[in-house]
C-alpha cells in the first residue's frame, strides 16, 4: 500500500495524458535503437510487467513506443538521519527485513525479482547481462531489454582489502552501471548534494580501477563537481553521467532540503570533461531539474546539451519512476523527437542521442571488453592541468 501512495504522491506527470506523439516519431522509434539509460521502477513497485494506473514505466508503454532497452537502477541509501531508505518503503515492495542489514542484500534481492520478470515473460521481457542479450533486444520485434545499474558507493562497502570481491560480486548478479554517489556523500565519493560535497576519496579511486576491471560502466550521476573531475582524471574508459539536468538552465535552491537543482544539477563545464573523455551525459525527463514543466523545457535542455557536447555525447537518462515529477511518462519518449525534428536537429543526431551513443558505452560493458580498450576516438583525456589540484591519480 505505502508504494502505490508513493507512486501516486511523487511520480506524477505535467503533460497531458495520452502522451500524443506523431506517426512519423513512433515510425523513427520502431526502425532506430531506443534507450533510455536510468528509471527508478523497482524502487517503486512489484512488477513492471503489467499496465500501471500510476508512475512513469511498465513493460506495455515501453513497447507501445517502441523502447528497446532501459537501465533499471537500484539504490539502497537516503539522506535522512540514518542514512538509509526508508525501511517501510522497501518492505512495502517486500524486501524481507534480513536483507535490510546490508547494502549488497538489498540489491540481490532487487536482482532477483528483476530475472523473476525476465522468467515469467521471457519472450517480452530480458535482463540484458551480455553482448548476445542485447542482439536479442535490438533485433526485430526483439524483446524490451534491461540492463541494471546500483547508485550509492555504500553498495562496496568501506574496507579496501574486500573491495574487489564486492566488484566482483556486482559483476556476477549482472550489474553493468555503478554509481559512485547517489543523493548522499559515500565512500567512495562526494554527492553534489552530500554534506561535504567532496570529490573522489582514495577508496573510490581504488573502486573506479576495479570497476574497469570488472567492464562495469562508472556513472557520476549525482557526483559533485570535484567527484567528476577527480574521476576524469583517474579513469581509463569513458564514464557516463547517466541523469542530469545543467546549472545553466536550472539553479534552483531549497530552503528545506539539500536536494535541488542547485545542488543536483551539473555545469556545463564538468560535463564538458566526461565528452572529452568520450563520454555521454543523459539528459532527464525531471521538472525540477529542467527547470520546466513542458515537453518544450524539455527539448531545448536537449537541444542545449547537443550544441555545447556534441551530438555524439548526449543521450536519454529520464529518472523516470525516481520519485520525482516527469515532463512525460515511458509512453511520451517520442514527443522527445518531435520537439527536435521541429528544431531542424539532423536526423543522424537525433538517433544518437535516442540510442546510438548509449549503445557505444554499453557495448564493451556488456561484452566484457578488457580496460585497454579505453576512450572512443570520439573523445581525448583532458590535460590534468585543466582538472582540479588533486585530481591526478
Amino acid at each position: 500500500m505505502i508504494t502505490q501512495v508513493v507512486d501516486r504522491a511523487l511520480l506524477g506527470v505535467s503533460a497531458p495524458r495520452p502522451h500524443r506523439p506523431s506517426p512519423e516519431a513512433i515510425a523513427l522509434h520502431a526502425r532506430v535503437p531506443v534507450v533510455d539509460l536510468l528509471v527508478g521502477t523497482p524502487l517503486f513497485r512489484r512488477t513492471m510487467l503489467e499496465p500501471a494506473s500510476t508512475g512513469h514505466v511498465d513493460l506495455p508503454r515501453l513497447r507501445s513506443v517502441g523502447t528497446n532497452l532501459v537501465g533499471l537502477s537500484l539504490a539502497t541509501r537516503f539522506p535522512d538521519p540514518r542514512g538509509t531508505l526508508s525501511a517501510a518503503q522497501f518492505l512495502g515492495l517486500g524486501v524481507p527485513a534480513r536483507a535490510l542489514r546490508s547494502d549488497l542484500a538489498i540489491v540481490s534481492f532487487l536482482v532477483r525479482r528483476i530475472d523473476a520478470w525476465a522468467a515469467a515473460s521471457p519472450n517480452a521481457f530480458v535482463v540484458v547481462r551480455s553482448g548476445a542479450d542485447l542482439d536479442r533486444v535490438l533485433a526485430p520485434n526483439g524483446p524490451v531489454g534491461a540492463f541494471i545499474g546500483v547508485q550509492g558507493g555504500q553498495v562496496l562497502g568501506t574496507d579496501e582489502a574486500l573491495l574487489p570481491a564486492a566488484v566482483a560480486r556486482l559483476r556476477a548478479l549482472g550489474i553493468r552501471m555503478f554509481g559512485l554517489a547517489h543523493v548522499m556523500d559515500s565512500p567512495l565519493a562526494g554527492s553534489g548534494s552530500g554534506r561535504r560535497a567532496g570529490g573522489l576519496t582514495p577508496l573510490g579511486r581504488i573502486a573506479v580501477a576495479e570497476l574497469e576491471r570488472a567492464s562495469i560502466v562508472v556513472d557520476l550521476a549525482h557526483g559533485s563537481s570535484g567527484t567528476i573531475r577527480d574521476t576524469v582524471a583517474c579513469a581509463s574508459r569513458p564514464p557516463v553521467i547517466s541523469h542530469t539536468g545543467f546549472l545553466e538552465r536550472a539553479a534552483r535552491a531549497s530552503r528545506w532540503r539539500r536536494y535541488s537543482a542547485a545542488t543536483r544539477n551539473v555545469r556545463m563545464a564538468d560535463a564538458r570533461l566526461v565528452a572529452g573523455a568520450g563520454g555521454i551525459v543523459g539528459v532527464v525527463t525531471v521538472v525540477t531539474l529542467l527547470g520546466g514543466s513542458t515537453v518544450r523545457d524539455l527539448v531545448d535542455t536537449i537541444r542545449f546539451a547537443i550544441d555545447e557536447l556534441g551530438p555524439a555525447h548526449v543521450a536519454i537518462g529520464s529518472d523516470m519512476d525516481g520519485a520525482l515529477r516527469s515532463v512525460v511518462d515511458a509512453s511520451g519518449l517520442p514527443l522527445i523527437t518531435d520537439g527536435l525534428l521541429a528544431r531542424g536537429v539532423p536526423e543522424p543526431d537525433i538517433v544518437a542521442v535516442l540510442g546510438g551513443n548509449a549503445l557505444r558505452i554499453l557495448r564493451p560493458a556488456l561484452d566484457g571488453a578488457s580496460a585497454d580498450s579505453g576512450r572512443s576516438a570520439e573523445g581525448h583525456r583532458p590535460a590534468l592541468q585543466d582538472l582540479t589540484a588533486g585530481g591526478t591519480c
